[in-house]
């Protein structure tokens, strides 16, 4: 198991802030015993609920009693009710007691509330004449300077409060501390030693003494450190101190495997404060040491839900993934991280070892080389590599999480990884055959990787029978069926996959993720009704789950419905303020509909409250360049590359807005070191083509499609990239040629439509066919078949067309696009059927110009004119520019009696030379009307 060190003081830093969420009872009326002497006996004794009460009951009778107000602000910090408490001192301040009552205790608030400068501002030394009050206050000052990392006025104000007390144990661990951040771990011993001795029974220093024990490794001496402080019976200590004590022991536990011990601490945690993410991440660390690595990622993902950037989150989900096989998974966590931390070692070299998994040597090389000591050749440094993927180890200190059982396999398994990485498919079935039969994670490893090898060769029978076979065998298994589920996704056996996933989500109720598949498939096949009420049964499990609020946005863009996109999105920001997918989708929106000045303002809220993250400096700078801003877009992206140099797409995007800027050597420049790293990065390679093509280098470029082609991974898309050259030059014969030779490699979809938009610009005779041939074998591919109806359509053949556009309807009544092109159809045939049709797509998609448009005509042919018409004024306010919209509204104009409109709308449609299919239906109504030399009827 992969022994995960932590960040002692960031640790500290941060629990020190949690506020434990300790519910305050009903407090009873005033009554004439008890009052102030009762609570301050109550304090004194550690009953501080019981001080609480008693000065709730003094302030109802007297809301102006200083002393009551300042029990309340003293018993209220000590439960943990930190604002409440800064509130009742102000209170107590403001009531008359004097500033040696209510110092302190403001102070601890302000500190555990991160309000450094206040504190500084507040707590003054000089006016203090009480020597014990003084030293708290430059104790406090101290502890304020350090949060503030203004180390040298820390260790003065320390030193003062030393010089008036030299035994106070709370200041020499202020001492101590800092000799801790300095590196000195002896001279932190050294003042913890002394505060132990002066305060043998005081909690803070057994917990210091503990910290420093688990810096040093000797964890067994932490443990027993962070228990002696957690067993006095009276600590005088805040409630988040206890929480800190608590996560340290429970910490010291799990890297020593008592799993069961520090388990018991952790739900102890979780009960005390439930929203906290620590405990979620120590529950990770013992379920990933246990070997249940499913439930390490649900409890990560309650960690990054409140902090998607928290680096020992991002550490261990890479590591769990990378336990699991789930190589792309692990690259991404491990890159963030060392894209805004690139001397994190331990993530550098798990990554590079991800990188050899995926059989990406020479980048595997480059990560490691700053991890190791000394020059090592590439040789040495792949040995190394090789040695610790056979012992499932990243480094010589650190152990690669992998179930221990799985370890003799591993070696194996790195090979098959390779050679499905380098589309070898055939190889990585050779390979998994001739791994030995293992315990059950061995066994549905080899499943995953080997229904993986049968899609990357292209062999999609197979991957479902292999698939099935195992979900025979393990019927109970919710993982085993998405597994299937996908290869009859691969196969487009939607409909078989749809049971997989369905019978997934039923073993496993909680398996958000499969819920979230079941959706995405429906918005494939257009079922977008469907698809809303997968994700509105997620939010009802998880009310505040962003992907599935997103995936809402998305569903709403792909039926026009911007509107209920942009409130989606919105909705996604507000439960997850930090995570970038909804900004950046409604960067998309505002982009893709042109609205290019909302998709900056967008794009610079993220980086508001994400000035560090790549992702967001990237979506910036794609924003500017959308909007033809690529100056202003330089500086994000530069800023991306920088924070994340390894990350190809920053840098394509740098290269991007280098070519609008001109600066074509730069760009070419990014676009070789994309290219370097990975020669299959396909887009980077695209790109530095069509800049060759654009140069007139047509061999150049060709030469980069054939380098291409040359790769196993990505010899069709080699052919695909030279359709597109030869397509750009406008040679449409040569286009056909290299989109049929990429299709005999690889029988996909994108290449079926080139070849057929390849074939119409070519002029040939029949494109249409591998369509045709296409649906023969993918009958469900509704895209395809509505595509071939929309030819259909076009070239006036509607009986084709109809037939088509209605197995689409048949299979997904919810397509708006067919919804509406069948109407249409319908109404050219004279078929009343139209109306019906055009009201369904209406109601799915009312703000579409297409679809009002294709409704209202409908309602035209109904001799519905007056309800047509307002529809054809909105559809033709939308859409200006589309003539055939403009000419229903004048013959609904006309029939409504608005002659002179109806020649006003024609007169305007006739001045703008537009060619369209009812044009000289047009001029007709236009003559018949009075206008170019008619006469009005």
């Amino acid at each position: 198991m992969r022994k995960i060190k932590l960040n002692t003081q960031a640790i500290h830093q941060g629990l020190l802030v949690f506020c434990v969420s300790l519910m305050l009872s009903a407090c009873g009326l005033a009554g004439r015993e008890g009052g102030l002497a009762a609570g301050a006996k109550a304090q004194a004794e550690g009953k501080y609920r019981a001080a609480y009460i008693e000065a709730k009951k003094v302030l109802q009778q007297d809301n102006k009693n200083g002393a009551a107000w300042l029990l309340l602000g003293r018993a209220s910090l000590m439960l943990g009710d930190v604002k409440d408490a800064l509130n009742d001192l102000q209170n107590a301040k403001a009531n008359g007691v004097p500033e040696t009552q209510w110092a302190v205790p403001m102070g601890q608030a302000l500190l555990v509330t991160q309000q450094y400068d206040q504190l500084l501002k507040t707590l003054l030394p000089e006016p203090l004449t009480d020597t014990g009050v003084k030293t708290d206050v430059l104790r406090l000052r101290g502890d304020a300077y350090r949060g503030l990392k203004q180390f040298d006025q820390a260790e003065q104000s320390y030193k003062a409060a030393l010089a008036l007390a030299p035994k106070d144990s709370e200041t020499l661990l202020g001492l101590a501390k800092l000799a801790t951040i300095a590196g000195d771990p002896a001279a932190a011993d050294n003042y913890v030693q002394q505060a132990l001795a002066a305060s043998p029974e005081s909690p803070q220093v057994w917990v210091l003494k503990g910290d420093l024990a688990f810096d040093a490794h000797q964890l067994a001496a932490a443990e027993a450190d962070y228990q002696k402080a957690l067993a006095f019976k009276k600590a005088d200590w805040l409630p988040q101190e206890h929480f800190y004590a608590l996560t340290r022991l429970a910490n010291a536990q799990a890297q020593q495997d008592k799993l069961d011990a520090a388990l018991g601490n952790i739900q102890t945690l979780e009960k005390m404060s439930p929203g906290q993410p620590y405990p979620h991440y120590l529950h990770a660390v013992v379920l990933y040491k246990q070997g249940h690595l499913d439930d390490a990622i649900s409890q990560l993902q309650q960690v990054l839900k409140g902090a998607p950037n928290n680096d020992q989150a991002q550490m261990l989900m890479g590591a769990v993934n990378y336990a699991q096989g789930n190589y792309g998974q692990a690259e991404m966590y491990l890159s963030n991280i060392i894209g805004l931390k690139p001397d994190n070692l331990e993530a550098r070299r798990l990554l590079a070892l991800t990188f050899y998994r995926e059989g990406r040597s020479s980048q595997a090389v480059s990560m490691l080389r700053p991890a190791v000591q000394g020059t090592p050749s590439d040789a040495d440094l792949l040995t190394m590599l090789k040695s610790a993927a056979a012992e499932g180890i990243a480094s010589s200190s650190a152990k690669v999480p992998a179930v221990a059982a799985n370890a003799p396999a591993d070696e194996a398994f790195a090979h098959v990884d390779q050679a499905i990485a380098s589309g070898d498919g055939a190889a990585a079935l050779r390979l998994l055959q001739a791994i030995p039969a293992g315990d059950p994670a061995i066994e549905a490893r080899r499943n995953s990787l080997q229904v993986m090898a049968y899609v990357r060769s292209k062999r999609t029978d197979e991957a479902v029978k292999a698939a099935a076979n195992y979900v025979s065998a393990h019927p109970q298994d919710s993982a085993a069926h998405l597994v299937y589920g996908t290869a009859l996704v691969a196969a487009n056996e939607h409909a078989k996959a749809r049971v997989q996933y369905d019978e997934a989500y039923k073993l496993d109720p909680k398996n958000i993720a499969a819920l979230l598949s079941l959706g995405s498939l429906d918005s494939l096949e257009r079922n977008y009704k469907d698809a809303a009420g997968r994700y509105d049964s997620v939010l009802k499990q998880d009310p505040a789950n962003e992907t599935a609020m997103t995936a809402q946005a998305r569903l709403a863009m792909l039926q026009g419905d911007k509107a209920a996109a942009i409130k989606w999105f919105n909705q996604a920001i507000g439960a997850a303020p930090k995570s970038p997918a909804a900004y950046i989708g409604l960067v998309m929106l505002y982009s893709g509909t042109g609205q290019f000045d909302e998709a900056v303002s967008v794009a610079k809220r993220l980086v508001d409250v994400e000035p560090d993250n790549p992702a967001a400096q990237n979506a910036l700078g794609a924003a500017e360049l959308n909007a033809g801003h690529s100056s202003e877009a330089l500086k994000p992206l530069q800023l991306a590359v920088k924070l994340a140099p390894q990350a190809p797409m920053y840098r394509i995007n740098l290269a991007r807005a280098q070519l609008l800027g001109k600066n074509t050597k730069e760009a070419e420049d990014n676009l070789e070191q994309v290219i370097k790293a990975d020669p299959g990065q396909v887009q980077a390679v695209n790109l530095l083509a069509f800049v060759k093509l654009q140069n007139k280098d047509m061999p150049g470029a060709l030469s980069l499609a054939r380098a291409l082609q040359g790769q196993p991974a990505t010899k069709a898309a080699g052919f695909m990239l030279e359709g597109d050259l030869y397509t750009a030059n406008q040679s449409h014969h040569e286009a056909v040629n290299a989109y049929q030779q990429g299709l005999k490699i690889a029988y996909e979809r994108p290449l079926v439509l080139k070849v057929f938009q390849a074939m119409s610009a070519d002029g040939s005779s029949e494109p249409q066919t591998v369509l045709r041939d296409w649906l023969a074998k993918h009958p469900d591919d509704a895209g395809t078949r509505a595509l071939l109806a929309e030819y259909y359509l076009t070239h006036k053949q509607n009986a084709l067309a109809v037939t088509e556009y209605e197995r689409v309807v048949k299979d997904h009544p919810s397509d708006v696009g067919a919804l509406n092109n069948l109407a249409w159809a319908y109404t050219a045939q004279g078929n009343p059927k139209a109306l019906e049709l055009a009201e369904r797509a209406y109601k799915l998609a009312p703000t579409s110009p297409s679809v009002q448009d294709t409704y209202a005509w409908a309602l035209v042919a109904g001799n519905q004119v007056g309800k047509a018409l307002p529809l054809l004024v909105q559809a033709a306010k939308a859409a200006p520019k589309e003539p055939s919209i403009h000419y229903h509204l004048a013959v609904a104009q006309a029939r409504t009696g608005d002659k002179a409109g109806a020649r006003t709308t024609l007169e305007v449609l006739q001045k703008s030379g537009a060619d369209f299919e009812g044009k000289a239906a047009a001029e007709k109504l236009y003559r018949e009307l009075g206008g170019a030399g008619g006469s009005a009827k």
